[in-house]
């Protein structure tokens, strides 16, 4: 595994078409990729870049990560950067002054910032590469909502007026001195366009993940976890994520609970592990309990089987700047029930034609949206036979290629 203290080359085999690729795209770039901690969804995307004959990619950490992230990172070279600030502070206050150097002193045809725009490396990082006047790209999801009551899961010390004062200046500065603004999807595109970027610097690239992996499961391990869990015969609606707040686990738990009031042949699965797993387990009533499974959280080579033995994908949340979730349950053929908070939504779900979008904290309409499925197995097999085509323009190849042509963009100009 390609870790720690310092940076190792690879060597990638040369397609029998990569002379014309690079008549197209041009000769090879060296690409330096700063952002915050290696995950497995991310190291997908990563690795096909690396991939890429016309790229020399070298990604750089600022935190450590899981062991899980760090092990489907070894496809392409990267490194952990040291922070000097204690390692309990806030991630937005952590400081490495190696990024900064390499920043400063590294000959690099095109730099990229992702993850943490408020932090303070990725600020003196910012700056360094506008001193120098390279070429540099920002990486960003939709900008959070800066309302408490649009946001209140968050510490209320970002939302007090001084800190989002400063949070602005530093998003502007960022968003006005970066070559161009690479947006993880058409929500995040709109909202920076909102913000004055112009439209001829933004570009759209949101996370992709290996979609294929999602269409050959095995149906002996995929029947095994349905007896498992007692959902032979029942319809399955299957939430994933952090067992958090700000993913509006407890919308669906109480969607659900008004569903099952109708119906007893269903069941929820909430995959993922959190600090509000047990709450959200105990504040489930007893009477269905029977019909509610919270698997915790489920190894990444694990996750398709459990995606297929699904009949429909639940995302209430009520912030996401993308949700790689989303093209997860929609390379597993899934209708989907979101938020127009997810930004993955936009992209990814057509409202009454490969699932339904109700606003967050709408319990009624995501009640409402499961029943229509429920009583309409027709539509929801439709419904997810336009999700999978839906993601199909997400793979990881396509997603590998535009993060090319967004690099010679920036070079060239």
């Amino acid at each position: 595994m390609k870790v720690a203290t310092d940076t190792q080359s690879s060597t990638t085999e040369v397609s029998p078409d990569s002379d014309e690729r690079r008549q197209t795209l041009g000769p090879v770039r060296r690409v330096w990729l700063l952002t915050n901690a290696p995950s497995p969804y991310q190291a997908e995307l990563l690795s096909a870049i690396a991939d890429r004959d016309e790229l020399e990619l070298d990604v750089r950490f600022m935190l450590a990560g899981s062991p899980s992230g760090r092990a489907a990172s070894s496809q392409f070279p990267f490194r952990v950067m040291r922070s000097v600030t204690p390692s309990f502070f806030r991630e937005e206050l952590l400081v490495h002054p190696r990024a900064v150097w390499e920043c400063a002193f590294s000959r690099q045809d095109c730099f990229v910032l992702s993850g943490l725009s408020t932090s303070i490396t990725f600020l003196l990082c910012a700056i360094v590469l506008t001193l120098r006047r390279v070429p540099w790209i920002v990486w960003f999801e939709r900008p959070h909502q800066r309302r408490h009551q649009e946001s209140r899961w968050s510490p209320r010390l970002l939302l007090m007026r001084p800190v989002r004062f400063v949070r602005a200046l530093v998003q502007r500065f960022v968003l006005t001195s970066a070559s161009r603004v690479l947006c993880m999807g058409t929500a995040a595109k709109e909202a920076y366009a909102q913000l004055g970027v112009p439209e001829d610097r933004l570009d759209v690239l949101p996370y992709c993940c290996d979609i294929n992996r999602y269409s050959n499961v095995d149906a002996a391990t995929v029947q095994a976890l349905r007896q498992q869990h007692r959902l032979d015969g029942k319809t399955v609606f299957l939430f994933s994520g952090q067992m958090i707040e700000r993913k509006g686990v407890d919308t669906a738990l109480a969607a659900f609970a008004k569903l099952v009031s109708r119906c007893n042949d269903v069941a929820l699965v909430l995959l993922g592990d959190g600090p509000l797993r047990e709450e959200y387990k105990t504040s489930v009533p007893e009477e269905i309990r029977s019909r509610v499974h919270f698997p915790g959280h489920v190894p990444q080579t694990d996750l398709p089987a459990y995606f297929v033995l699904a009949d429909v994908f639940v995302f209430p949340s009520r912030h996401d700047g993308w949700g790689v979730v989303v093209n997860e349950a929609c390379a597993a053929g899934l209708p989907i029930i979101t938020t127009p908070q997810t930004g993955a939504a936009h992209d990814l779900v057509e409202d009454g034609h490969s699932g339904f979008i109700r606003e967050r904290d709408d319990v009624v309409g995501f009640s409402q949206a499961m029943q229509y499925l429920l009583d309409h197995p027709s539509d929801r097999v439709a419904f997810g036979d336009r999700s999978r085509q839906l993601v199909e323009q997400f793979s990881t190849e396509s997603g590998a290629l535009q993060f090319q042509k967004v690099v010679v963009k920036a070079v060239q100009r």
